[in-house]
C-alpha cells in the first residue's frame, strides 16, 4: 500500500519531468482500467462519478438517494481499486455522515486500503438558505477540515476541495497535501450545467486562491477540478498562466468523451450499411455490440457477467444460465451468442416449457413422413435448424425424463434420428440452456439426469434478482425510457425524485420485465414529460406517496388529478398552520425541505391574505 510520503514523492517525480499531474474521479472499474492505461497518475472515488456511470447528472450526488460513504465504498472497493494498482486512489467522504463518527469512517477507510481522502460531497456546492442551516448546525464546511486533519494524523493522503481564498487558508493551515480550487460542475456534454465562468474568469480567481494558499503553505500541491475546462488546449491554458500542477476530471474525462464516442460511433454504423462494399470486420464488431446493447447495469454482479460471457464467447462448451424468471437470461444467452465465431450462423430458440410433452421431441429432433398420426410431410426439427449455430434451450428443467436420454447423446456425439427415421444425422450445435430452477435439487429429486446436468453445466452464469443489484435502476430506467418514447411516440424524459426513490425501495420480484412494464404503464398514464409517484402502479404509491403515510390509503382509491388536489391543499394547510415555516411544515408532511420548495413552485402556493 502507497504511503503519504511515497505518494507526494511520485507526484514530485511527476512535476519535475515537466508534466502536469492528471486525476481521474472514476465512476466505474472499466472507466478507472482505461484511465490507468492512459496514464492517470492519481484517482478519486466519488459518488458523483458512480451517478455519472449510471447515465445521470453528477449533480445527482446532492440528491437523497443512499448513504454517500457507504456508496463510495462499495464501488470503490470492489471496482476501483482492485483495478488501480501502484497508484493512488482516494476516498472520496462526507464528513457529516450521520450513522457514524469521522474516527470510524477513517479507520474503516484505511482497512479497505484506499490511500487517502478527500471531501466530497462538500457543502461548498451549496449556497442559500440550505448552506446557513448546515453551518448552523455543524454540517458545514470546518466539520470537512476537521476531517482532513484527522486523515492527516493517521498518515492518509489527503486532498482538499475548496472554493474560494478564505477555504483554501483554512485546508492549508490543516497541512493537507493537495488543494484542488473546485471550479463547479463541468461544462459541456449533453448533460450540462449553465455556465458561470469563463476560464479566465477561473484563471484569475485561481491566481487569487493559489497565493494565499502557498503564503499559508508553501508545500502544498495546488490543482484544478471541473468548471469550464474539458479539453486538453484549456487545460494548456491553466498550467501556463496559473500555479497548478494539475488537472483532475470527472466529466470531461469520463462522461464527455463516451457522448461523443457513442454518438459518432452509432452514426458510423448505421450509415455503413449505405456502402456498396461492405466491411466485415465493422459488420463483426456492430453484431458483437448488438449482443450487449441490451444488457444494462454498472453493478459489480454485471461486471462479472460481462468478464465471464467475454472470456466463454468464444470457447465452444455448453453454457448454463440461471436465474429468476425476468431477470434477462435470453440476453446473456445472445450475447454469448453474438460473440461468438457462430454469429454469423442461425440462433435457434425452444422453450421447453412452452411445448407439450407429446410434441416436444419432434420439435427437437424433427420427424419423418408418417412418423405419428398427422405427421403428413417431414420436417426439421430444432437442432438440424441451429447447424453450425447456436440452441437456446429455456426452461430447459422442464425436458421429460425420456427425451433427457436422446438429449444426452446428441450433446455427447452431435448426432440424432429424427422420429419415425432411422437415418443418423450429423450437427455441430453449441448448447446453451436455460433455467429459472435449482437443476442440482431436481437431479437430488430424480427429475433430471445428473450425467445431463454436468454436461450441461459446463460453465454456469447466475444472473441476481433485480432487488440484488438495485443500483442498477437507474441507468435501467434510462434505457427503457429510450425505448419506451420511440415505441409509442412519447417524450418522457425522466422520473420525478419520489417516483425514482419508490422504484429503488421495491423488492421487485417480477425483476427486469416487471420493472420495464411499470415503465410502459407510468409512460402511457403520465400527462407531461415527467413521471411522478401517482403514475406508477398502486404498490408503489401505497408505501411511497409524497406526503404523509396515514393519508397513503386514502389517496390510493382516488384518481390521479384528486390526488394532485389533495396534496395541494394539504401543503397550504400545514404551511399556514406552521406561518410558513417550511422546516416545520416539511417534518409534519414527512417530506424534505427540498421537496416542499418543489412542490410550492410546482402548485404555485402564496400566503394566503388575512
Amino acid at each position: 500500500m502507497l504511503s503519504k510520503r511515497e505518494i507526494r514523492e511520485q507526484l514530485s517525480h511527476v512535476i519535475q519531468n515537466n508534466k502536469p499531474v492528471i486525476g481521474v474521479a472514476a465512476g466505474s472499474g472499466l472507466s478507472a482500467k482505461q484511465a490507468y492505461e492512459g496514464g492517470a497518475d492519481l484517482f478519486l472515488v466519488l459518488n458523483a462519478g458512480r451517478y455519472r456511470a449510471a447515465g445521470v447528472s453528477s449533480l445527482a450526488c446532492l440528491m437523497p438517494y443512499s448513504n454517500s460513504n457507504e456508496l463510495v465504498m462499495g464501488f470503490g472497493r470492489q471496482e476501483i481499486l482492485p483495478r488501480v494498482k501502484d497508484k493512488p486512489v482516494i476516498f472520496g467522504a462526507c464528513a457529516t455522515d450521520p450513522t457514524k463518527s469521522q474516527e470510524m469512517l477513517l479507520e474503516e477507510i484505511i482497512q479497505a486500503g484506499f490511500h487517502g481522502v478527500n471531501n466530497f460531497p462538500s457543502v461548498g456546492v451549496i449556497d442559500g438558505i440550505y448552506r446557513e442551516a448546515l453551518e448552523e448546525n455543524e454540517m458545514g464546511f470546518q466539520a470537512e477540515v476537521d476531517l482532513m486533519k484527522k486523515a492527516n494524523d493517521k498518515g492518509l493522503f489527503t486532498l482538499a476541495f475548496t472554493f474560494d481564498e478564505e477555504q483554501s487558508i483554512h485546508m492549508a493551515e490543516a497541512n493537507v497535501d493537495v488543494i484542488c480550487v473546485n471550479l463547479g460542475w463541468t461544462i459541456g456534454g449533453d448533460l450540462s450545467v449553465t455556465q458561470r465562468k469563463s476560464v479566465h474568469e477561473s484563471m484569475n480567481l485561481l491566481n487569487r486562491i493559489f497565493d494565499k494558499a502557498l503564503e499559508v503553505n508553501p508545500d502544498v500541491f495546488t490543482m484544478v477540478y471541473g468548471g469550464p475546462i474539458n479539453d486538453p488546449e484549456q487545460a494548456s491554458m491553466i498550467y501556463e498562466q496559473t500555479k497548478t500542477i494539475g488537472y483532475i476530471g470527472g466529466s470531461s474525462l469520463e462522461r464527455i468523451p463516451a457522448e461523443a464516442s457513442i454518438k459518432e460511433t452509432t452514426q458510423e454504423f448505421k450509415n455503413v450499411f449505405k456502402l456498396r462494399e461492405e466491411n466485415k470486420s465493422l459488420k463483426k464488431e456492430l453484431v458483437k455490440k448488438k449482443g450487449f446493447d441490451e444488457i444494462v447495469g454498472h453493478s459489480r454482479s454485471m461486471q462479472e457477467i460481462y468478464d465471464v460471457v467475454n472470456k466463454v464467447a468464444d470457447k465452444n462448451i455448453n453454457v448454463l444460465v440461471h436465474g429468476k424468471s425476468g431477470t434477462g437470461k435470453e440476453l446473456v444467452v445472445r450475447a454469448i451468442h453474438h460473440n461468438s465465431p457462430r454469429y454469423q450462423e442461425a440462433f435457434v430458440k425452444l422453450n421447453c416449457a412452452a411445448i407439450p410433452k407429446d410434441i416436444l421431441e419432434s420439435e427437437l429432433f424433427g420427424h419423418e413422413k408418417g412418423a405419428f398420426t398427422g405427421a403428413d410431410q417431414k420436417r426439421v426439427g430444432k437442432f438440424e435448424l441451429a447447424h453450425k449455430g447456436t440452441l437456446f434451450l429455456d426452461e430447459v428443467g422442464e425436458l421429460d425424463p425420456d427425451i433427457q436420454v436422446k438429449f444426452l447423446r446428441v450433446i455427447q456425439q452431435q448426432e440424432f434420428e429424427r422420429v419415425g427415421g432411422n437415418q443418423t444425422i450429423k450437427v455441430d450445435v453449441r448448447i446453451i440452456c436455460a433455467t429459472n430452477m435449482d437443476l442440482r435439487e431436481a437431479v437430488h429429486q430424480g427429475k433430471f439426469r445428473e450425467d445431463l446436468y454436468y454436461r450441461l453445466n459446463v460453465i454456469s452464469i447466475y444472473i441476481p434478482p433485480l432487488r440484488k443489484r438495485k443500483e442498477d435502476i437507474p441507468s435501467l430506467v434510462n434505457h427503457f425510457l429510450r425505448s419506451i418514447n420511440e415505441k409509442f411516440d412519447l417524450n418522457i424524459k425522466r422520473l420525478s425524485a419520489e417516483s425514482l426513490d419508490a422504484m429503488v425501495k421495491y423488492d421487485w420480484p417480477g425483476n427486469i420485465r416487471e420493472l420495464e412494464h411499470a415503465l410502459e404503464r407510468a409512460a402511457i398514464l403520465c400527462d407531461g414529460n415527467m413521471i411522478g409517484l401517482h403514475d406508477l402502479p398502486e404498490s408503489f404509491q401505497i408505501t411511497e406517496d409524497p406526503v404523509r403515510e396515514d393519508h397513503a390509503p386514502i389517496l390510493s382509491q382516488v384518481n390521479n388529478r384528486n390526488v394532485s388536489q389533495m396534496e395541494k391543499q394539504m401543503i397550504q394547510d400545514s404551511l399556514e398552520i406552521y406561518s410558513w415555516n417550511r422546516t416545520q411544515a416539511a417534518q409534519h408532511l414527512g417530506i424534505t425541505r427540498r421537496t416542499l420548495y418543489n412542490k410550492i413552485k410546482k402548485f404555485q402556493l402564496e400566503p394566503r391574505e388575512e
